[in-house]
């Protein structure tokens, strides 16, 4: 049977956690009946996987105007919405149609406008426009305001293109290190929080800063700075600032990383199933991250039917990065699944497909979980095959002894060519033991590496109960 508020009963599914501790913050409802409304809508926005039924028996006109309260409430602090209009009226000046209604409201602002919100630089650029479209009819009265306004805040527009500038910079070196792992960026950590925490500073400023810290404190694995980062942005956001739909999003998806990364996988779930609420040009990103937690929670059909739900999304998608992530999460699935025929001919096609940007980003992730296929499906001239066209033991070596690092590829390719009966099985140990060994191993790393020991014991699994004895023993390991 259809719910007499079904239309309320979507809007509210829509509304986030923070959205909701905002709203009740802002609640000053005096009706019992529209505040018992709210705040279910909020308690459900909390816990969404078990919300609770409104109450048919309430007037509609009351959850009408609670629909109407939420959007305007959100609406008022949303920065997006805020640079839409920017946007409309710097278009109405340049174009010489402003309205004296619009006008009106443009001077309003002006006369209100602070330097910390976040769109402080566009605002200050428009007011420039706006002043020149006054002087050249002659509103002298009019500039006076526009004047005022570009003069008290000339020092603070300066200083916030000079760190629009500085994150810049900061962002080339952080984007570098993550993909050569190559240089060293510790000495951004100050400018930056520096930056997160200036009370003068522009909303869009410091939440660039925010994002660039997560990815500095990522690189590190310094993951208890990322949470003090990400505990004083949840704060902000309860109170309205720097706040939009899409901004949450993207907050979510870096928390939902921070949380996996803590090994915290109950809250990197619940993260990750928020980050896709909405549809943008980002959701291959998150729906990556929630495959990813789902695969270490072992809910492999799960992960394997939202793959599949999203599959339109990956053929159409341009990001070549994630692009690579969804294929190798969908065979990692589908050998989880035991479709093992599909996994392979979806690897195949996606090869062919994509070879020209297959190995702009993290190449290795595929291969392996390609690899691991081949070797699931007991075809060892395959993978000795793949490695050699695709010079796979080559392209490895170079990122052989890093912290942490599994060199899986060499590890299947010894496998197999010792499947063939091209090599005994101590000449498999020695090659394994060898090359893995010239990386050194934390706690995390070798848990990862028992894991995938783990995995690929199905194919010998006295010899690999040998291996994972022989590295437990090292005290490169401990």
């Amino acid at each position: 049977m259809k719910s007499k508020l079904k239309i309320f009963t979507d809007f509210a599914e829509a509304v986030l956690p923070h959205e909701a501790a905002f709203l009740l913050r802002e609640n000053r409802i005096r009706d019992d009946e529209k505040e018992e409304i709210l705040k279910k809508l909020c308690r459900n926005a909390e816990d969404f996987e078990s919300g609770e039924d409104f109450d048919e028996s309430i007037d509609k006109r009351k959850y009408a105007y609670i629909k109407k309260w939420v959007s305007k409430k959100l609406d008022r602090v949303d920065v997006d919405s805020h640079l839409e209009y920017l946007t409309w009226i710097e278009k109405q000046v340049l174009t010489d149609t402003i309205s004296s209604e619009e006008e009106k409201q443009l001077q309003e602002k002006i006369r209100n406008y602070d330097q910390t919100s976040f769109y402080f630089q566009k605002f200050y650029e428009l007011v420039r426009e706006y002043q020149d479209y006054l002087l050249v009819r002659f509103r002298y009265k009019d500039c006076e305001l526009t004047g005022e306004f570009l003069e008290k805040n000339k020092d603070y527009y300066k200083k916030a293109l000079k760190v629009k500038e500085e994150i810049f910079l900061a962002t080339k070196d952080l984007t570098k290190q993550y993909t050569t792992q190559s240089l060293n960026t510790k000495h951004w950590e100050d400018v930056l929080l520096a930056h997160l925490h200036d009370p003068e500073l522009d909303g869009r400023n410091k939440y660039h800063a925010f994002v660039r810290l997560v990815f500095l404190y990522f690189n590190y694995r310094k993951y208890e700075k990322a949470r003090e980062v990400f505990d004083y942005m949840d704060d902000r956001f309860k109170e309205g600032q720097m706040y939009s739909k899409r901004v949450l999003f993207n907050y979510y998806a870096n928390r939902v990383i921070l949380h996996s990364n803590l090994n915290d996988l109950d809250m990197a779930e619940y993260y990750a199933y928020l980050s896709v609420k909405q549809d943008n040009s980002d959701k291959l990103f998150y729906l990556n991250n929630l495959v990813a937690i789902l695969l270490k929670k072992e809910k492999n059909r799960e992960a394997l039917d939202l793959l599949t739900g999203n599959y339109k999304l990956f053929k159409n998608s341009f990001n070549h990065h994630q692009k690579l992530g969804f294929a190798t999460h969908y065979v990692r699935c589908l050998v989880r699944n035991r479709r093992l025929a599909i996994a392979e001919t979806f690897a195949k096609n996606f090869i062919f497909e994509n070879k020209k940007h297959l190995f702009e980003h993290r190449w290795s992730r595929f291969f392996s979980n390609y690899l691991m296929l081949l070797t699931t499906a007991e075809k060892p001239s395959e993978v000795i095959k793949i490695s050699k066209k695709y010079n796979l033991l080559e392209r490895e070596e170079e990122a052989a002894g890093r912290h942490n690092f599994i060199p899986k590829i060499h590890w299947y390719y010894y496998l197999a060519t010792y499947l063939k009966g091209n090599i005994s099985e101590d000449k498999l140990f020695k090659n394994i033991t060898r090359l893995t060994s010239r990386s050194s191993f934390d706690a995390e790393g070798f848990k990862a590496l028992n894991e995938f020991i783990d995995r690929l014991s199905f194919a010998q699994p006295g010899f690999f109960s040998k291996l994972k004895s022989h590295f437990s023993e090292k005290p490169q390991f401990s």
